[in-house]
């Protein structure tokens, strides 16, 4: 479970040396005596931090806030991910540390570069899970994605032209792109929201209305090896089809052909077969593939759904069992039940992949393999496209 922001929680995480060395790189050193204070001694820090002005009281939170949201193990992951793509592996530096947030401490402070790019992949897979992220395939770009400054302008005029044009909003529009690894190509759309009015406390502590604009996100992925596209975007088709024209059009500088009716990313009503096959390859170190769980949706039933999800120690046969006899095979054969989700595990042998690997595939076109560190998300594609399951 994502545990809330807790400022004090934080500094107990952090050692007191990185915490002296933040307040002293920030501009601002704490009047308090580290050398008497523990480790876990934070009111004296946390009192001296609150008694700071109030714009810099701020941007120490702010970027507690950050290191707090990227101190888990996919955040470290990343960190690490991206400083290879950087040419330096942060991997033997941040091991020694006390924690994963004096790992991250220390990143923001010391390879601003690497943060600020790890931080926005790290959002980046935390979205790709949910019903608003997107895939596509068949996105060919002849000579590979552009983004140099004059084309980032024109993609970023384009979609708040859209914006404004369809929902009233998008006024202001910043594109940023980030490379990611050799094939990856991440594009972070910011736009102005509209505008509304918040309760906040001016600096002698009296309620304010204060009005303000504030931005919200669309994420583009493209990945030049296999011709696919995904992008977090709400809206659903309406929003999402003219985005991607926009998108093939400016950045791939090519039209984009339309999908074909019915085509979708991922196709998982197979799986319904007890007899589907899951080969892989010995040097992949993939021990075993177990369907964990699948999610049921009724042909012709706008509403309602069914999940199996046995217990992992009654064997892999379990879940077919369920859908075969749990579920009366006459009211409810498989000719009328539709697979929109499904729960892959790779038991691994450890041999440079971990030990076990678990991900979600969402009908049409949703699989959060994003939020996996590379080798396994790199795994998991690999595989969805072998048995068929992939066919974007």
């Amino acid at each position: 479970m994502v545990q809330q922001f807790n400022p004090k929680r934080v500094l107990r995480q952090i050692s007191n040396p990185l915490l002296k060395e933040f307040f002293e790189r920030q501009g601002h050193p704490l009047d308090v005596d580290w050398d008497r204070l523990g480790n876990t001694q934070v009111d004296d820090i946390f009192d001296a931090w609150q008694r700071l002005p109030d714009a810099q009281r701020k941007a120490v939170e702010i970027a507690f806030h950050d290191v707090h949201e990227m101190a888990d193990e996919d955040g470290t992951r990343v960190i690490i991910e991206e400083g290879q793509y950087h040419g330096e592996d942060l991997a033997p530096l941040l091991e020694p540390m006390e924690s994963r947030y004096d790992k991250a401490l220390w990143t923001f402070m010391n390879r601003p570069a690497v943060w600020d790019a790890a931080v926005r992949f790290a959002k980046a897979d935390s979205l790709s899970g949910g019903r608003s992220w997107i895939k596509r395939g068949n996105v060919p770009a002849e000579n590979g994605p552009m983004f140099d400054a004059d084309t980032l302008l024109a993609f970023q005029e384009a979609v708040s032209a859209f914006y404004r044009d369809r929902q009233g909003r998008g006024h202001h529009c910043k594109v940023e792109y980030f490379p990611r690894g050799r094939d990856h190509h991440y594009f972070f759309v910011y736009l102005s929201d509209y505008a509304d009015t918040y309760i906040n406390f001016d600096d002698a502590g009296h309620f304010q209305r204060t009005p303000e604009r504030r931005a919200f996100e669309i994420v583009f992925a493209y990945d030049s090896a296999s011709s696919t596209l995904e992008m977090y975007a709400k809206g659903g088709k309406k929003v999402i089809e003219p985005l991607q024209q926009m998108f093939s059009m400016i950045i791939l500088g090519t039209p984009l052909e339309p999908e074909e009716p019915g085509v979708q990313a991922y196709q998982l009503n197979g799986l319904m077969e007890r007899d589907f096959a899951f080969p892989t390859d010995p040097e992949d170190g993939i021990e075993d593939v177990v369907l964990r769980s699948l999610r049921l949706s009724i042909l012709g039933r706008r509403r309602g759904r069914i999940t199996l999800e046995p217990d992992p120690n009654d064997g892999r046969d379990r879940i077919y069992d369920m859908l075969e006899d749990d579920l009366n095979r006459r009211r409810l054969p498989k000719s009328i039940l539709h697979v929109t989700k499904a729960t892959l595990n790779f038991k691994l042998n450890g041999n440079g992949h971990g030990r076990s690997l678990t991900f979600n595939i969402t009908y049409p076109n949703g699989c959060d393999l994003k939020s996996k560190r590379d080798d396994q998300r790199l795994l998991g594609e690999k595989y969805l496209k072998r048995w068929g399951i992939d066919v974007a």
